[in-house]
């Protein structure tokens, strides 16, 4: 559907617990499903032991459990994301991944009212 500017007021969205079937070394497979005004929706695809190392979003974020099993650390705290899970973080807030098994995440970036 499209409002009076030409803007789509919603998306479907779809390939979001796609698992990563390439060779993408130590990280997991990211890939931008959906940027809107508001929001950026991206797929994170890992193998089992791929990691993102300590990093931060300049936006806060909600990160949603897809497929398999990735451990997500946030001040200090390990937090198990499989399937049916999420973790909200706000911005500038260090953390760290690491898939113990292969495991899709999404990853929504609030970045706008």
């Amino acid at each position: 559907m499209i409002d009076s500017p030409g803007r789509p007021v919603w998306s479907y969205l779809t390939g979001l617990a796609e698992p990563n079937t390439e060779e993408t070394g130590d990280r997991p497979k990211v890939k931008v499903i959906h940027r809107g005004e508001t929001e950026t929706v991206i797929r994170l695809a890992f193998r089992a032991g791929q990691e993102m190392p300590d990093h931060q979003a300049a936006h806060p974020i909600v990160v949603l459990g897809q497929q398999g099993d990735v451990d997500f650390t946030v001040e200090g705290v390990t937090n198990p994301l499989s399937p049916g899970t999420a973790i909200r973080v706000d911005a500038r807030v260090k953390h760290h991944l690491r898939a113990q098994t292969d495991g899709t995440l999404t990853l929504i970036v609030v970045h706008g009212r």
